[in-house]
């Protein structure tokens, strides 16, 4: 299976429910928002996606960035959320949501970015499972939790704790050293 470009990306996700118009994904977004409130007020959404989340954590009263690199995204992002504020480069946050987006990037990519930013926290997620359906997704670099805990780690970063949303794979990372 080939993998999807981007407004096909976007169209699965809609599908699916990942979108504004699924009030059980919104709730998702909302309780994800809500169990991160004592620790951070400023939130960098890394691969915002249809931007729900970022959504969520602003209703929540977090002061929210959101990147997104596709275009049909941030198209969507625009139309739905015209408040949630794009930017075009990723920056230093208290805490970044990283939900669902490490296993569309190389190692590389991600030690480039985490040399650039130093979140306090990370709301991390990816699937450890692989399906049919990773190349079309873009799935270029699945982990088992254990190895992204290891990967982490090389950047000051250590698991500290799991958490229940928005997936049975949730955990949240603390920098230690917090420059």
């Amino acid at each position: 299976m080939a993998k999807f470009n981007d407004k096909e990306f976007l169209q699965y996700e809609l599908d699916t429910g990942v979108s504004f118009d699924n009030p059980n994904f919104l709730r998702l977004a909302e309780l994800t928002a809500e169990q991160m409130k004592q620790y951070g007020k400023s939130v960098l959404d890394f691969g915002a996606g249809t931007g729900v989340y970022s959504d969520a954590f602003i209703r929540t009263g977090f002061d929210v960035v959101s990147f997104e690199i596709f275009p049909s995204h941030k198209e969507y992002i625009r139309k739905y959320a015209p408040h949630i504020k794009l930017i075009d480069y990723p920056v230093t946050t208290d805490i970044m949501l990283f939900i669902e987006t490490a296993e569309h990037m190389t190692n590389r990519q991600i030690k480039n970015l985490f040399n650039r930013i130093k979140p306090k926290y990370i709301l991390f997620s990816s699937t450890p499972e692989h399906t049919a359906f990773d190349e079309a997704w873009g799935h270029i670099n699945i982990k088992q939790p254990n190895e992204w805990d290891a990967f982490f780690a090389n950047f000051g970063y250590v698991n500290n704790r799991s958490l229940e949303y928005p997936t049975s794979w949730s955990k949240l990372y603390l920098k230690l050293n917090v420059e």
